[in-house]
């Protein structure tokens, strides 16, 4: 009898110490069980076809045309997370050593935040030199400096083939509401990313700390967020690079005087109204800015040709030829939502647009 109850006051605490652990497992499943429900042919499987969102090959992983209960699993988790200010890669991740994780203390917040640097050989083995910058703006909310690292490995690969000349590339973490300042919830990922981490990186490392020696990028929501930041801050940047954004979201929130309503919540995205501030587009500050006569950063839009946002980014295209905005456009066949996919066909021209080489797009 009492060995029973000893078991049973083990178990309860062993649930009260994983309660977090457990619930996450059971929220996943939840999430796999109602995913289910989009197998139109009922043959126990995923395809392309029946997935009604962005980026369906972020989930199909081993590109066999089929979400698996185990990629579902890891997308899940990747993207369910509770916002943190810092984040570790995932494990299954086969990412490069020079790839450091390190965080600073927040002046605004008086709390860590993380976010992950590639540190190329050179860096080291040419201590008198400094290095170009270039920032790189994860997708998705909420903010997560670790979600985008895997493309680190594609950027040591090109600089170790020496095809591309070698620069620190900084991964940030957007804030709660990704690449926003919101005062309703507490987050301010604009102001610590242009006010306290750019400034943190130029005095801790040997940077080329002035607007030619950085440069900014971003996919998706980050791809949205990098346009905004060029336009509003073209002091910071010489070369901005923004790929796979929603720019019909951009003039909803110019149109509804800055607040963000996200019409896709059917599928499968959630649906929140948030203010982010009117004027706050890339629609009404690219034309403030144009009106300002300030210089221009070299700006490198870019999509695959399977990619849901591709009309909205033609769309942005032709606004900015009605401001007489120079641009670059670059397109990546067969390629949809997916920034990874992307950087293995395009990579190259990515980096070697933000060593100020803007003339080589096919």
């Amino acid at each position: 009898m009492k060995v029973r109850w000893v078991l049973l006051s083990l178990f309860l605490i062993t649930i009260a110490f994983q309660y977090k652990t457990i619930l996450a497992f059971v929220g996943t499943e939840i999430a796999i069980y109602s995913i289910k429900q989009l197998d139109e042919n009922s043959d126990g499987q995923i395809i392309k076809s029946e997935w009604p969102g962005l980026g369906f090959s972020l989930i199909d992983v081993d590109r066999n045309g089929i979400a698996s209960d185990d990629e579902l699993r890891a997308f899940i988790k990747a993207f369910s997370k509770e916002f943190s200010w810092e984040n570790e890669a995932s494990e299954r991740f086969d990412l490069p050593h020079q790839l450091k994780h390190e965080s600073f203390l927040s002046n605004s917040m008086q709390i860590p935040v993380g976010y992950y640097i590639y540190i190329p050989d050179s860096y080291v083995e040419n201590p008198e030199k400094d290095f170009r910058t270039v920032y790189y703006l994860h997708g998705g909310r909420p903010g997560n400096e670790a979600r985008s690292v895997f493309l680190s490995s594609f950027i040591h690969e090109l600089i170790m083939s020496e095809s591309t000349d070698p620069a620190l590339y900084i991964f940030v973490n957007g804030g709660e509401l990704s690449h926003y300042n919101s005062e309703e919830i507490g987050s301010y990922g604009e102001d610590i990313f242009i006010k306290e981490l750019i400034p943190h990186i130029d005095k801790t490392y040997r940077t080329i700390a002035k607007r030619s020696g950085r440069g900014l990028e971003g996919f998706s929501q980050g791809g949205r967020g990098a346009t905004r930041y060029m336009f509003k801050y073209p002091e910071l940047f010489g070369t901005v690079s923004a790929g796979g954004g929603s720019y019909m979201i951009e003039k909803m929130i110019q149109d509804n005087k800055g607040y963000e309503d996200d019409p896709r919540g059917d599928t499968g995205v959630t649906s929140d109204v948030y203010y982010v501030g009117e004027g706050n587009d890339a629609y009404s500050l690219a034309k403030k800015h144009q009106e300002s006569e300030k210089e221009t950063p070299k700006l490198l839009l870019w999509s695959g040709t399977e990619d849901q946002n591709l009309p909205s980014i033609k769309e942005y295209k032709a606004y900015l030829d009605e401001l007489d905005i120079d641009y670059e456009f670059l397109l990546a066949e067969e390629v949809d939502h997916n920034p990874f996919m992307f950087y293995e066909k395009l990579g190259s021209n990515l980096m070697i647009f933000h060593q100020g080489e803007v003339d080589y797009v096919d």
